[in-house]
């Protein structure tokens, strides 16, 4: 079964969208088994770290994505969500411009996805004036 898109309605039925819901949820094979792939318990550190406010420690952990897995879109997407939380807008726009980018160019990610991105980046540049 192929994943949705983060944006999309979560297929669980919560109402919520799949990013919010069961995107971090541990992928279940046949046989009801769960599992996580290293890459899914690295990267899903950083928005419980920024939720504890150990916003040294997920920009480390985001430092160690960008190292250990230059070829996903992690380190990039979580150092924007981190830049975001931490108030520094334009850094934040910057990732989240980045993010659209690998996504575009990368493919596999659906439309949607590298909207969603295209998106945080403008409103987040854009908000850099009113402040």
């Amino acid at each position: 079964m192929k994943k949705p898109g983060r944006n999309k309605p979560c297929p669980c039925g919560s109402g919520k969208k799949y990013k919010k819901c069961c995107l971090h949820a541990p992928q279940q094979l046949a046989g009801g088994t769960f599992v996580y792939t290293d890459l899914d318990d690295l990267s899903n550190q950083v928005p419980r770290l920024i939720e504890q406010g150990k916003y040294k420690e997920a920009e480390s952990v985001c430092k160690q994505l960008m190292k250990e897995y230059p070829k996903q879109i992690d380190g990039i997407h979580r150092y924007a969500e981190l830049f975001e939380e931490k108030g520094e807008l334009l850094k934040a726009a910057e990732y989240y411009h980045k993010t659209a980018t690998f996504a575009e160019q990368a493919g596999g990610f659906g439309e949607e996805s590298v909207a969603f991105f295209k998106k945080k980046a403008i409103e987040l540049a854009g908000d850099i004036g009113k402040e």
